[in-house]
């Protein structure tokens, strides 16, 4: 399900995100990156939990499905960290980008614990937020 309406709505929040971005101050425009990375690292380590069954708990690829996508939200977790604490805050776009080949993997591997629609739209959301993200966080350095 790849049709104009996922497309347009994907851009629609996109470009809402950008909107209240481009309002906050450069300080929160960073933290507002921020949440926004480790809502969409989080948001697969949901839909891997909530694909674990309990008579199937004892397989294996259910929770290693679970564990996977943990330490990739943990790695974005720490490096978002590490650039959120330096003065080039417009590395978290890029991270928002990189979360976006994240999204392409689960795409192109069509993981069944996730909507078959997410990935895509996800894909299209990241893209334009990490690029909005770059173009704003790099205007002016955050104060502090």
């Amino acid at each position: 399900m790849t049709g104009p309406i996922l497309i347009g709505a994907s851009v629609l929040l996109a470009a809402a995100a950008i909107g209240v971005m481009a309002m906050l101050s450069p300080v929160r425009r960073a933290a507002f990156a921020y949440a926004q990375l480790m809502v969409m690292a989080g948001i697969y380590v949901g839909f891997a939990i909530a694909g674990l069954e309990a008579a199937d708990f004892v397989g294996r690829p259910q929770l290693s499905a679970v564990l996977v996508e943990s330490m990739i939200a943990l790695g974005f977790v720490f490096a978002g960290l590490g650039v959120f604490a330096s003065n080039r805050t417009w590395l978290l776009g890029v991270l928002i980008l990189a979360h976006g080949g994240v999204d392409l993997l689960h795409l192109l591997l069509d993981v069944g614990y996730s909507p078959d629609w997410y990935a895509f739209a996800c894909l299209i959301y990241d893209a334009l937020v990490g690029v909005g993200a770059i173009w704003l966080l790099s205007k002016s350095p955050p104060a502090r």
